[in-house]
């Protein structure tokens, strides 16, 4: 059974707790409404995926930081099941960053009357905290290309990707309501995703996101155009040689996000026909033979393309993908 629970004060223990430690406290997904000088309020959301954690240092650090909250803050505490496991989900759920575009399961449902309860408030911003699993620039997503949009986008990190699919994510959702940004804090932990994404709270917070605070010109803009995957049961290896697993992947295969692949780039080993990588499309559609082509075991890229996401975490290529395909996109002034 999926509950979420509201409260409006912090719970005394959160200040100071490890992810891991937060389903005990709270016992699952959380709405908290702190109140603050104004009443249309700053959503924040975290833990989508139990083990990217960043933004609860980052929430931990702005709420310490603060005597009084000059708007009222919305804090959304995900899969803190999957926290506390370390895990980016358990077996049993579904991608909690996922569910926010209607279904029938409970934790769409769930989704839901989050949607409904933060849409009622007024919200001024919302922020969605990720972390990569795979090495990544810092880089903020957004699903609309809007001045707004790309202000709050630029208060984390001049590196912008747009993207429309997957649409069931919570910015994509929460964009009705607000401007709504997906932070990418690349690895878990790591100081620089962690300073960054507090720049972005105070900045929702205190900034006025209906005047422009950067040029656009400043920006690197990309667009996703298609997603990697493999057949979940896939066995994976990463290694620079082949092996027995039906896909190895090179040792060093995060290097590649955001750096331009030339034609002819040996991509990957596949040990049967039956472990074939995919490449499907904004509209669903298979483009796998735009990207890449087979000669016997080896996978070369057909076509220059910009990854992101690649990342050397088995289960993360299982449940998700193996990354994405860029292209850049330029912003009209």
């Amino acid at each position: 059974m999926v509950a979420l629970s509201l409260l409006t004060t912090l719970p005394e223990r959160l200040l100071n707790c490890r992810a891991t430690e937060l389903h005990a406290i709270l016992g699952g997904p959380t709405l908290i409404h702190l109140k603050g000088k104004q009443a249309a309020p700053l959503f924040v959301s975290i833990l989508l995926h139990g083990n990217e954690t960043t933004g609860l240092p980052a929430v931990q650090a702005l709420l310490k930081s603060k005597a009084s909250l000059p708007r009222d803050l919305i804090i959304f505490v995900g899969n803190t099941a999957a926290a506390e496991k370390g895990a980016r989900r358990l077996k049993n759920q579904p991608d909690y960053n996922r569910i926010w575009a209607g279904g029938e399961l409970a934790e769409h449902r769930l989704a839901q009357q989050v949607l409904d309860y933060v849409a009622n408030t007024g919200p001024v911003a919302a922020v969605d905290i990720h972390n990569n699993t795979g090495r990544n620039p810092l880089y903020a997503c957004i699903n609309h290309v809007d001045r707004r949009f790309v202000s709050l986008a630029q208060s984390f990190s001049n590196t912008i990707v747009f993207f429309s699919e997957p649409h069931q994510v919570l910015a994509n959702n929460m964009a009705r309501y607000c401007p709504a940004v997906t932070l990418e804090c690349g690895l878990a932990g790591e100081p620089s995703g962690i300073e960054q994404a507090i720049a972005t709270l105070e900045f929702g917070l205190y900034g006025d996101l209906d005047v422009a605070t950067s040029e656009l010109e400043d920006c690197s803009v990309f667009h996703t155009v298609a997603r990697m995957r493999v057949p979940a049961d896939s066995s994976i290896h990463f290694a620079d040689s082949p092996s027995s697993a039906d896909f190895t992947l090179p040792m060093s295969l995060d290097n590649w996000n955001f750096t331009r692949l030339k034609p002819n780039t040996h991509f990957a080993y596949c040990n049967s026909e039956h472990a074939t990588l995919s490449v499907s499309n904004d509209a669903g559609r298979d483009v796998t033979g735009e990207y890449f082509y087979r000669d016997g075991n080896r996978l070369f890229t057909r076509r220059p393309f910009i990854p992101s996401m690649l990342t050397l975490d088995e289960k993360v290529i299982q449940q998700d993908c193996v990354g994405y395909i860029m292209e850049p996109y330029p912003l009209a002034g």
